[in-house]
Parts: C-alpha cells; structure tokens; sequence
C-alpha cells in the first residue's frame, strides 16, 4: 500500500486524483489552500492521513519546512505535484510582481520540495515516483500566457535534467500536459467565452473537453509499477490538440 503527497486537492484534477487514489487503497497527505467541503468529507476515509491547508508559493522556506515535517513523519513512495496558478495578462500589462507571484507557484515552490524529497529518499533508498502537472500552453504557447507558460516550460526543463540525474536510484520523474480540462473555471467560462469555446471544441481533434478523472487516471498509472520503465516524459492528455 503506497504513501503518497498530493499538492492542490481543492478542485479539479487535483481533487479528482485524492478521490481516485483513496478509493483505491493509496495513502494520502494533502496539501491544499482551498478549503472545501469535499475534501473535508473525504478526510473521513481512513486512508486519508493528513489534510493540510497551506499555500505553496507564498513563502518558500516554508514550503521547504512543510515537506521536511512530512518526509521526517513518514515514508513516502509518490508524489503529485499539481498546485499552480494561472495569470491571463498581456505582456504589455504583465509586471514583475506578478510574473514572479506565477513563477513560485508553479515552479520555485515545485522545485523546493522536490529538492527536499530527494534529500529524504537517498537516506530510505526506496523507489519512488514523482509526477507534475505541465500544460500545452508551456509548449504551444498561447495569447496572454506568457507568464504561465514560462513557468511550465521552466518546471519542464528542470524535472527531465532531475529525472536522468536520479534514473539510475529508482526515482522516475514524469510530467502530464493536459488540455483543456472541465476543472473549476469550466462552467463559467462556456457562459462568459462562447465564441472561444467554440474555437476550442473546433481545435479539438476529439472535439470536446476533457473530464478531470482522464487526468487522474493517467496520474495512477505513473505512480504504479505499470509504468516503471517510464521516466522524463510528458504525456499529453488534450483530445490531440498537440499533434493537430
């Protein structure tokens, strides 16, 4: 039975995953700054170790702290890491505070407790896995995202170097690049962006958006041992809008 972390379990793909993984028997700590009463119902589970509500990003030495508690208190052989933020500005609107508020999130604060955790694991010299959400904007690039699409692009670069450093010491490294994903802004946008869902559905090689738990599905499969000759690969889960 596997322990694993999972970052930004508030909604979406993140919540999909803590719902899947608990069902089928993994041991979970949550991280998250969305409180939510589903989540707080899904503590309920016995396999549900740890909740904890606090914001990665926001202070580093923190963030670092946080999972040196964890790994000191437990043995963990996953982690997903799936909290990020995404800032839609022009770069001619874009400013340094904001561009750096992204950059923590998505990858200063992912590349301290990686860091960390691998500290921890060279010590226990157990094999685990490590996988973080990316996205098609880091690759494809899209209007208004520039400050998103450097931060996945920078999580990227950072965890393929990781994954071939650490291939050789049973740590396999992956990243998921999905789509657009009925996640939390999904219902508002349809009502507010008609014309861009549109153009989104018709870009669409399957012609649809994709469903949180086809994200999750795929996070299950990198955590599990079906997937142990798999390491510093992104896998795109969009419908085919990569290939189109």
């Amino acid at each position: 039975m596997k322990t694993g972390i999972i970052t930004g379990t508030g909604k979406g793909i993140g919540l999909s995953t803590l719902k899947l993984l608990l069902k089928n028997k993994y041991k979970i700590i949550s991280i998250t700054k969305t409180k939510t009463k589903e989540v707080d119902r899904l503590f309920k589970d016995k396999n549900f170790i740890k909740n904890i509500y606090h914001p990665l990003g926001d202070n580093l030495l923190e963030d670092k702290k946080l999972v040196h508690e964890i790994y000191k208190k437990h043995k963990i052989d996953f982690m997903v890491c799936n909290a990020g933020v995404r800032h839609r500005d022009s770069i001619q609107k874009m400013n340094l505070e904001k561009r750096s508020y992204t950059l923590n999130v998505n990858f200063h604060s992912n590349v301290v407790i990686i860091e960390e955790f691998l500290k921890y694991f060279k010590k226990k010299k157990t094999s685990t896995s490590i996988v973080c959400i990316s996205s098609i904007v880091g690759n494809l690039g899209f209007k208004d995202l520039s400050s998103y699409a450097s931060s996945k692009m920078a999580l990227e670069g950072f965890l393929k170097s990781v994954a071939v450093e650490y291939a050789r010491k049973n740590v396999r490294i992956n990243l998921i690049a999905p789509g657009f994903i009925k996640s939390s802004y999904y219902n508002n946008f349809i009502k507010k962006q008609k014309n861009l869902n549109k153009w989104i559905i018709g870009r669409t090689p399957m012609g649809r958006w994709g469903k949180p738990d086809e994200v999750s599905n795929v996070i299950e499969f990198l955590i599990s041992e079906k997937s142990s000759y798999i390491t510093g690969s992104t896998i795109y889960v969009d419908g085919g809008w990569n290939v189109s």
